[in-house]
């Protein structure tokens, strides 16, 4: 990258520096031809009606070498200005005739023309004037020698314009890739596991946005670590629970301290459904961040599908001696869901209200229409939820306290998976307070076409 970086600003500047030069060479020619024609148009002045009458009256320039040159010159020019030499040349470059004689029938460089005043006739251009002693520099030398040397000390400058460039190119490129450098030694780092790792992002302003996204990487990485540590911890500590109950129970009646009767079956039956339900979350969890989330929607008559979830509660809500309220009337709400999926979402809704209900209170579902969705909503008597955290235990590994025993249960999964599940039957699921007490989560499902 640096050598590309490199290159870029060198192919940069040589192109600037050979625009600069040829606009300079030609800015010098333009400027040099105007000065000194508009120099010999105004000294020429007094001479270009004999020149232009001569050519009328004989149609060419035959016999102009005859022409005493001093006496028209000392007739057409006042006597302070008698220094002055004058030259005619021909269109082809031809020396027409010149003070000096040997001169004569010389040919310049065509270029020298244009330094010329024009004799003009009939709208034509029959012959150049050349006043004044500089005359010897424009034949030859002027485009010769003095072009040369403009040429070269244009080329010269242009060299030390591209050192120049080079110079600041090598330095320019190591300043903007000092940061990009630190910045990706950093990443390097963080991709080792060092993810206390950050990158400076005050002295480099050019990059701080992405230093900054850098950084806001490293702690999310760093924050996602800690949590499945955490997480990790949890489920070994929620499997184990249950597995080692299973194991003392079995060896309990291999040992014949329990009978083998339908309460021993019961605790069995229990710790395994708490690792079906722990594992069928990871399940879950783990298709919605691979995107293979599948719905497998049926039509299905809604009272009657949460009367069966509600009824399956009653044993566990009986503990806390609480009640389900939920009173649909005689109407049936149909609906489009994936039974199994959706079911997972009022069982982790109950379970989460059974968790926060205080005893001897109610939870409430009610199913509402509206223009072009179904509401369900249920709700408790609890303590409700902090403003601030109404979207956050929707978070993965968000756990609250149980407001009996002051420690997090679970592994915050729950909430987690029934938004995904809610979002994949393209509906909402949030949470709000109810202006009675206690907490309220809405889920919106589209109707069934």
């Amino acid at each position: 990258m640096r050598n590309r970086m490199l290159l870029s600003y060198l192919l940069v500047a040589i192109v600037s520096l050979v625009v600069a030069y040829l606009a300079a060479i030609l800015f010098l020619q333009f400027t040099l031809v105007n000065y000194v024609r508009e120099h010999q148009i105004e000294a020429s002045k007094s001479f270009q009606v004999f020149f232009e009458q001569y050519y009328q009256t004989n149609g060419n320039w035959d016999g102009i070498q005859q022409v005493n040159i001093q006496n028209l010159m000392d007739e057409a020019i006042p006597e302070e200005n008698s220094q002055f030499g004058l030259t005619l040349v021909g269109t082809d470059g031809t020396i027409l005739l010149t003070e000096n004689k040997t001169k004569l029938g010389s040919i310049i460089a065509g270029s020298s023309l244009n330094f010329g005043a024009p004799v003009i006739v009939a709208g034509d251009t029959v012959a150049y004037l050349f006043v004044s002693r500089i005359t010897d520099l424009l034949l030859p030398q002027l485009d010769g020698e003095t072009i040369i040397r403009a040429h070269v000390a244009t080329i010269w400058a242009t060299l030390v314009g591209l050192l120049v460039a080079i110079l600041m190119s090598l330095l320019v490129t190591r300043t903007l890739l000092r940061p990009i450098r630190i910045t990706i030694g950093a990443v390097k780092r963080i991709s080792k596991g060092e993810l206390g790792v950050r990158v400076p992002v005050e002295p480099y302003q050019d990059v701080a946005e992405l230093g900054k996204a850098i950084n806001d990487m490293a702690v999310d990485l760093e924050k996602n670590q800690r949590v499945q540590q955490l997480m990790l911890m949890d489920i070994t500590h929620d499997l184990r629970t249950p597995l080692s109950v299973q194991k003392a129970t079995i060896e309990a009646f291999e040992d014949k301290i329990y009978e083998f009767n339908e309460e021993g079956l019961a605790v069995l039956k229990s710790q395994n459904s708490q690792l079906i339900h722990l594992v069928e979350d990871l399940r879950l969890l783990t298709l919605s961040d691979a995107g293979n989330f599948v719905v497998r929607k049926e039509r299905v008559e809604l009272t009657v599908f949460i009367k069966d979830i509600s009824n399956s509660f009653e044993g566990i809500f009986s503990k806390k001696d609480l009640h389900i309220v939920f009173q649909p009337g005689n109407d049936e709400y149909w609906i489009a869901i994936d039974p199994h999926l959706m079911r997972r979402v009022f069982e982790n809704l109950l379970q989460n209200a059974f968790q926060h209900s205080p005893d001897g209170s109610e939870i409430h579902i009610k199913i509402l229409r509206m223009i072009n969705r179904m509401e369900i909503v249920v709700s408790d008597q609890g303590p409700g939820i902090p403003e601030s955290k109404l979207d956050t235990i929707f978070d993965r590994y968000y756990r609250v306290k149980s407001s009996e025993e002051g420690v997090p249960e679970g592994l915050g999964l729950g909430l987690t998976i029934s938004r995904y599940i809610v979002e994949a039957h393209e509906g909402k699921l949030y949470a709000k307070n109810s202006l009675a007490g206690g907490a309220e989560f809405i889920i919106e499902l589209p109707y069934a076409n």
